[in-house]
């Protein structure tokens, strides 16, 4: 709902206007003002300007020129339908809280993307049919607005990560399989440019050009499996469908959005009570002595970039993670990413990884900055899931981040101390948490999984 902006004028010029000032004081109060005549709740104007800057979900979500059906409802309902799917799992081999070793059909989207849970995990990292993941999930909702994928920029779009998340579950020829028996029409009605090929059904004639399981071997000196005995050209049919499985990925999280959070209220509509006073007090911080939209500002809260802020390795690990620096190696030339045989504007994806840093030493441990909506619903933080709570995430930036020596790389030079006193702290994860919005739409969240 829109609110009035409060008046600037004062209590004269309401008198000569035939306004008495208790009318005006009403006024003020509903219009939701913590102070006569403050249209900007008390924030200077430069503080107001940087409010603004973070209205959540303000600007209009960017095309991905990878994929030209983004904004194909059909491509989204698929999409929707598949998401409950668990039917295209195949067989555990590391038992895990999915299920035991040998059980088919234990492992989906929601195993690592709860919606109870902000549409991520509340586990540190997921564990999916071959074991345990090696990061914490981010969340579905509002990642149309991200422009790279995934905690280091490894993916170039959602496609890129969606041409092999369903990879976690079951290989490309076992669900390629498993969709043609069960969701060829609706496949088909999604892409109908590249429809599932007829050979793809067991009873074809032809049925041995797709074994029933398998995908590309894990190195070069491995041996060869099913799918390299396949001819290149039925490897490039199963190819199209993951990069379909891509776009139905990229298309289908678009429609997962959080407005109307309590902050998005506040400096969208000025609606002043929205707020309590401890989250204003730790917007003032936000913004002020804490300097968190430094990094954290725009749509999602997000500058969309990379950054070392001295996460710690998890007690026990053997290696540290690197973080972007060696994710990068091998977007350029992945098949399913922008610049690939599938893309709809590889030229546009050539474009976009030569901005990539490949081989800059500052990306050594630097990790996606993640966007704050919804932050209060989808602990653990960062990559490591190792920070429970809120009071954590602040308690770490406060500290200066982790000690050196417990994480790959130098530290951001805006990673120190904050000197925040407890109160103070309090009040910051009190603002955190008025940027959680409501429950993305229904008509897009309802499970329409074929029985």
């Amino acid at each position: 709902m829109h609110h009035t902006k409060c008046s600037k004028s004062g209590p004269s010029d309401l008198v000569r206007s035939g306004i008495a000032l208790g009318a005006m004081l009403v006024i003020s109060s509903a219009a939701g003002c913590s102070d006569m005549g403050d249209e900007n709740d008390g924030l200077s104007s430069e503080e107001w300007k940087a409010a603004q800057d973070m209205q959540p979900l303000a600007a209009v979500m960017p095309r991905n020129p990878f994929n030209h059906q983004d904004q194909d409802d059909a491509v989204a309902r698929f999409g929707q339908m598949m998401f409950p799917e668990f039917g295209y799992a195949e067989a555990i081999t590391v038992a895990g809280p999915s299920g035991m070793v040998g059980e088919k059909g234990k492992i989906g989207c929601l195993t690592c993307h709860d919606p109870s849970h902000g549409y991520t995990d509340p586990r540190p990292v997921s564990f999916g049919r071959t074991g345990p993941g090696k990061r914490n999930t981010p969340t579905m909702v509002n990642v149309g607005y991200y422009n790279w994928a995934g905690w280091t920029g490894k993916h170039d779009s959602l496609v890129m990560h969606g041409s092999g998340v369903m990879g976690s579950a079951g290989t490309p020829l076992y669900y390629s399989h498993f969709i043609y028996a069960k969701y060829k029409d609706e496949y088909n009605a999604a892409f109908p440019t590249t429809p599932l090929n007829p050979a793809l059904d067991a009873a074809a004639a032809d049925a041995s050009r797709f074994p029933p399981s398998g995908g590309p071997k894990a190195n070069a000196m491995a041996a060869d499996g099913p799918w390299e005995k396949m001819t290149p050209e039925d490897r490039r049919e199963i190819q199209q469908i993951q990069y379909n499985m891509g776009r139905t990925w990229d298309t289908y999280p678009r429609k997962l959005l959080s407005r109307n959070s309590p902050f998005e209220r506040y400096v969208r509509d000025r609606e002043f009570s929205a707020l309590s006073p401890s989250a204003k007090a730790g917007l003032k911080l936000f913004i002020g002595k804490a300097a968190c939209n430094d990094c954290h500002t725009g749509s999602i809260l997000s500058d969309n970039s990379w950054h070392n802020i001295g996460v710690s390795d998890p007690p026990g690990a053997t290696t540290q993670d690197q973080g972007r620096f060696p994710d990068m190696a091998g977007t350029p030339t992945n098949v399913f990413s922008g610049a690939g045989d599938f893309s709809d504007d590889r030229a546009a994806g050539m474009a976009k990884h030569a901005t990539m840093p490949i081989g800059d030493e500052s990306m050594k441990g630097a990790f996606r900055t993640p966007m704050l909506l919804n932050i209060a619903a989808t602990g653990p933080y960062f990559h490591t899931g190792l920070a429970a709570t809120l009071d954590d995430v602040v308690h770490h930036y406060n500290k200066g981040g982790g000690d050196a020596g417990t994480f790959a790389g130098t530290k951001d030079a805006r990673i120190r101390p904050l000197g925040l006193s407890e109160k103070e702290m309090a009040d910051l994860v009190e603002f955190l948490k008025s940027l959680t919005g409501e429950a993305p739409d229904p008509a897009w969240t309802a499970n329409i999984s074929k029985p």
